[in-house]
């Protein structure tokens, strides 16, 4: 088999991971948390159908879609 030569000192250690946005001269945010989300029961009904509906889309993406979609 051949072998891959390389020019260069072999890659240093990764990062290490943080829990927070490093911004250039303005500071740190931290990431935010995972939460449940709330469904209203009116978007979905307890038998696991979706409620669906006919949306009327406007501009050009309507003419590539045929003018509608279906929402819920």
């Amino acid at each position: 088999m051949a072998k891959v030569k390389v020019n260069g000192a072999p890659a240093g250690p990764t990062a290490k991971a943080v829990s927070y946005a490093q911004i250039d001269k303005q500071g740190r945010i931290p990431y935010g948390k995972t939460a449940e989300v709330k469904v209203p029961k009116a978007v979905v009904d307890y038998s696991g159908a979706m409620t669906m509906r006919r949306g009327v889309a406007r501009g050009m993406g309507a003419a590539k879609r045929g003018g509608g979609y279906s929402e819920c």
